[in-house]
């Protein structure tokens, strides 16, 4: 039932979504991009970032993906592997030995650049998916503790000549992973090889940095130079840290990371704003590399932090499955209940309805005149009339009479009683008359079957029918034993003169005493039937409220469930996106149906065609209720336009929500939008901490995602004008189902960052004790 309920809202929230998102200005890049994915730890990262660029850019399709790696990587249709050399098993000298092989291996490089050069061509041949082709961009992204690393330059340079050779400009921003969260295996090692990484990076981004070396490999081992002269290796260098600036871990760890470095590489590359407003500043990749260079000639880096709020849309298929359930099931308590009378006849109880049923197995008449023919046992009629009737019974038949009776009588007629509680059982009744009938249903049934009950109380009219059957049938035996302590000689029959033998006084004496004590016989059996009967049925109706009860508690902890789901999804949605959930939804639920009920009567929703009355947990079990309570909103409530309100105006809704003054847990619009605004702020803390004390300059530009003409976009625009310290703007995107936002902030050293900082006795000691992190050779100087 979980899963079903479950189900319910994860494919409502992928059909809006759908609905809301399609044709609706999803993002493109406007050039070329090649991911470079460096080293086996970034496979990871190469899967993120590849499903979350499939899931956002019009045009991932033309994206290509290079994955230099040496034991593991990813197989997909837009990734190109390329195997890397591998390292010494020695720790002490792996890092190094990765270069060391680099440079010595011949045939490895030709194959390195039959894989590059195969690579530019390919991006070159996914030009008209783009609309600028003279440029491309390298996003080169790597783990800092990762080994292979120490090819940086190489592996970056190699491609960004190939690329070259076919675009007018090619541009490399460097994206690195910083995994502070260790399970204390190989700590020091790992902060070590970062340290390491960091110091490298810090001499590639200096202005007067040159790299020469012999790279290019033909297929005939002919060599060319690659050169980089006196510049920075890379355009823009990101450190992203599984840490905050505020040094918290992030929820998601490095995830949230590969999510981040999609969206700056969509950043860096996306087409030109066609929308404009005074308030908002649009991006310039140029204008923040600028303005995050200082003065003093110092490496400089950049980082960034996201937040983003989606229309909370499986809290809202979660609220309203529970808000309709509610509608429902006090729809279903509220239903029809039978006065007594009518209820009685419609379970056919009344006195006529059981005086015809015990009638129905009772013997026939002619049974006592079967009796008459039993024999006797010779006795005189003189000695007959001194004896009571019970006496003379005895002396004429010697039990054979009752024994008679009870054989060919009270036997059968039990067994048929029995029969008959079965055939014409209460439970099946129940559930015709109650449980399927539309106007009553399940909790009319609960309510009928109760001990409780309001209106016609079954078990009350059995055990009051009980009560006075056995009463009769108390005093059916009482008449009985009366009749048994006559005296014969006082009985009103005519034996005859004094001529009238002695045989036919006997005879008629026998036909007397068997009508008069056995027509009471028949009497005291038919209120033993009826008794019995009515014990029956009391036990019928005893064991259906049971059943009914388990399915009515079923029905409220599903209730209970619903709520609790409910709830739960709206915490995790955030407190700021959770506001007014329950008040909003449960008017519009209430307001869906009152127009549906209108159109197709009160109640409609309890047909067999939609949810039911509940007849249906007697076939189905709970879980086919909440299947088809899940099918009735699906089809019949969430379609209605209130329902598929895009993310600024199901905001707004809910902002407006009509609520009691006194209730102060519901916002006005500029309350529920400052919340939104400071949360996204916090969450969009940038991914690196930084010791502020230190750090002399920082540079912060922040960017929403998002309709530039929605109410919030503007009311975050014009809320900090004037006083703000940062460049904000709007990327102008036509989605409907969330908004985003972006914090850049950079002009930070490798001395400002703690990681650096924390870590870097770790790499002296570590080379203290003979390990070696740097390359030992080559051409590339700085």
């Amino acid at each position: 039932m979980r899963d079903l309920i479950g189900e319910f809202a994860t494919h409502y929230v992928t059909d809006l979504e759908k609905q809301l998102d399609s044709g609706n200005g999803q993002p493109s890049i406007q050039n070329p991009v090649l991911f470079l994915f460096l080293g086996d730890k970034s496979v990871e990262a190469l899967r993120a970032v590849c499903a979350n660029n499939e899931k956002s850019w019009q045009n991932s399709h033309g994206v290509l993906y290079v994955h230099a790696y040496q034991d593991e990587t990813w197989e997909h249709p837009q990734v190109l592997g390329c195997r890397l050399p591998r390292p010494d098993t020695n720790k002490q000298t792996m890092r190094a030995s990765i270069h060391e092989r680099f440079l010595q291996d011949e045939p490895f490089k030709m194959e390195l650049n039959k894989a590059m050069k195969l690579a530019s061509v390919r991006v070159a041949e996914m030009g008209k998916l783009f609309t600028t082709f003279q440029q491309v961009n390298i996003a080169v992204v790597t783990r800092a503790d990762d080994p292979a690393a120490i090819l940086l330059p190489e592996l970056t340079l190699l491609l960004k000549s190939y690329l070259g050779e076919l675009f007018k400009n090619v541009s490399v921003d460097l994206y690195v992973l910083l995994q502070e969260k260790n399970s204390g295996e190989a700590f020091g090692f790992s902060a070590a090889l970062g340290v390491s990484f960091l110091e490298e990076i810090n001499r590639y981004q200096r202005s007067d940095y040159h790299f020469s070396e012999n790279l290019l490999v033909t297929e005939d081992l002919v060599k060319l130079p690659v050169e980089h002269k006196h510049a920075p290796l890379f355009s823009l260098v990101y450190l992203l840290s599984d840490k905050t600036e505020d040094g918290l871990f992030l929820e998601a760890g490095m995830q949230e990371n590969y999510e981040l470095i999609s969206k700056l590489v969509l950043l860096n590359n996306k087409k030109a704003e066609d929308e404009f407003n005074e308030n908002s500043e649009g991006y310039n990749k140029l204008q923040f590399i600028r303005s995050i260079t200082v003065d003093t000639g110092q490496t400089t880096f950049a980082t960034a932090g996201l937040s983003k709020v989606k229309r909370p849309t499986h809290a809202i298929a979660l609220t309203v499955l529970s808000a309709v359930f509610d509608r429902y099931w006090e729809r279903l308590k509220a239903g029809e209940n039978l006065p007594k009378t009518k209820a009685r006849e419609r379970l056919g109880l009344t006195a006529n309805d059981l005086e015809r049923k015990i009638r129905s197995i009772m013997p026939e008449d002619h049974t006592l005149e079967e009796m008459i023919g039993l024999m006797t046992s010779g006795v005189s009629y003189s000695e007959l009339s001194g004896m009571n009737l019970r006496e003379a019974e005895l002396a004429l038949f010697d039990g054979s009479s009752q024994a008679f009776f009870e054989t060919n009588v009270a036997r059968g007629a039990r067994q048929r009683v029995e029969s008959l509680a079965i055939r014409e059982s209460l439970a099946h009744l129940i559930q015709r008359e109650w449980i399927d009938d539309e106007r009553l249903g399940l909790y009319a049934a609960y309510q009928l079957t109760s001990e409780q009950a309001s209106g016609a109380n079954l078990l009350e009219e059995l055990r009051t029918g009980i009560r006075e059957t056995t009463r009769q049938l108390e005093y059916t035996k009482a008449e009985l034993d009366d009749i048994y302590l006559e005296r014969v000689d006082r009985q009103e029959i005519r034996v005859g003169g004094f001529f009238t033998r002695d045989k036919e006084r006997v005879r008629t004496f026998v036909r007397h005493l068997l009508h008069v004590v056995y027509s009471k016989k028949f009497e005291l059996l038919e209120w033993e039937l009826t008794l019995a009967l009515l014990l029956h049925l009391e036990k019928q109706v005893e064991k259906l409220h049971k059943q009914i009860g388990q399915q009515v508690e079923e029905l409220e902890a599903l209730q209970k469930q619903l709520r609790e789901n409910a709830q739960k999804s709206v915490r995790e949605a955030s407190d700021y996106l959770g506001k007014n959930m329950d008040e909003y939804y449960e008017s519009v639920v209430s307001e869906t149906i009152r127009s549906l009920e209108a159109q197709r009567g009160t109640g409609f929703y309890l047909e067999s065609r939609y949810i039911g009355n509940g007849s249906l947990l007697f076939q189905s079990g709970i879980v086919g209720l909440v299947e088809r309570l899940c099918q009735f909103c699906r089809t019949e409530i969430l379609t209605r336009s209130s329902f598929a309100l895009s993310f600024e105006a199901e905001l707004l809704a809910r902002a407006n929500v009509a609520a009691a003054y006194e209730n102060r847990t519901v916002l006005t619009k500029e309350d529920l939008f400052q919340d939104l605004d400071l949360a996204l702020e916090k969450r969009a803390a940038v991914h690196i901490e930084v010791f502020h004390f230190l750090q002399k300059h920082r540079y912060e530009e922040k960017y929403l995602f998002a309709d530039i003409h929605n109410d919030f976009v503007q009311y975050v625009l014009r809320s900090t004008e004037g006083g703000r310290t940062y460049k904000l703007g709007c990327i102008h995107e036509e989605q409907k189902s969330g908004i985003e936002k972006i914090n850049l902030m950079g002009g930070f050293g490798t001395e400002d960052l703690m990681f650096y900082r924390n870590n870097k006795k770790y790499h002296a000691s570590y080379e203290e004790s003979g390990f070696v992190f740097h390359r030992r050779g080559g051409d590339e100087s700085s």
